[in-house]
């Protein structure tokens, strides 16, 4: 794939309905060029993958599209294995993705593991006071990756750096009363919604002020945001602020899994097509 294949991309997830922009592919080719696939049948360009690899922990595939007229050929299976094959031969350990029920048949077929579930929350912004929080800077990146890398499971800096440098606008630290940081939120526009996330924080108190200075931020906006269940406190607080379930997913891996992260103190994922 490469970024005169982007209108292609943005066809595909536009006939599924997804929230990705011209910016998240541009994203994608970015920080793994050599890792992101269209695929052709009969001739056609007709379907895509994508994939970005966490240090050798573990690697996400994801934007596995085909064109609706183009489906039942196998071709979606192949991309699927393309994306694994490649995250395989540079040394990735883990291949991880976010399925949707549907889509988990496949994964389970072919090996993948169940981790934990996911919702899909929506609702929308609203004005509402916070206290505590600031804009983040380039000054705080190294410590929004230090304090990220643990509870993700791997240091996913070239993510973060691209997520902080586009959205400077919406994205916000908490520190300590002695200047540690304890969590942090990004948010950026989609095609259908604002999606929030990654979103984290050592503590519910945290992550709730986060999450309201983003919600003021982002007032009569619609937003999205994935919570992980292991985590009742992120799921507590989509309740508190009227955050629907859209749609679930399942957290699914293939191998050893020795990374995963802590998924307590994640309150929204970066993404099911990235973590």
């Amino acid at each position: 794939m490469t970024p005169a294949d982007v209108p292609l991309g943005m066809k595909l997830k536009t006939f599924a309905g997804w929230n990705q922009t011209p910016a998240d592919w541009q994203r994608f080719l970015a920080i793994e060029p050599e890792g992101c696939f269209v695929g052709r049948l009969d001739g056609e360009d007709a379907g895509t993958v994508t994939t970005i690899a966490f240090e050798k922990r573990f690697g996400w595939v994801g934007m596995v599209l085909v064109l609706p007229e183009k489906r039942r050929h196998g071709l979606g299976t192949a991309l699927l294995y393309q994306g694994i094959g490649y995250l395989k031969s540079i040394g990735v350990e883990t291949v991880r993705l976010d399925a949707t029920p549907m889509g988990k048949l496949v994964y389970d077929r072919i090996g993948f593991r169940d981790e934990y579930h996911l919702e899909r929350r929506q609702g929308r912004g609203q004005r509402i006071e916070s206290h505590g929080c600031l804009a983040a800077t380039s000054r705080d990146a190294d410590d929004i990756i230090a304090f990220d890398a643990p509870r993700f499971g791997a240091n996913r800096s070239p993510v973060l750096t691209r997520l902080l440098a586009e959205n400077p606008a919406s994205s916000l630290i908490h520190r300590t009363a002695d200047g540690r940081l304890d969590g942090y939120i990004i948010a950026r526009p989609g095609s259908n919604a604002f999606q929030v996330g990654p979103w984290l924080a050592e503590s519910p108190d945290v992550a709730e002020e986060l999450f309201k200075s983003v919600l003021n931020l982002l007032a009569d906006k619609p937003i999205f945001f994935d919570v992980p269940l292991p985590n009742p406190h992120g799921v507590a607080l989509a309740e508190r602020y009227g955050f629907a379930v859209q749609r679930p997913f399942i957290r699914m891996y293939l191998g050893m899994n020795r990374h995963p992260g802590d998924p307590r103190q994640i309150y929204s994922t970066s993404g099911p097509e990235k973590g």
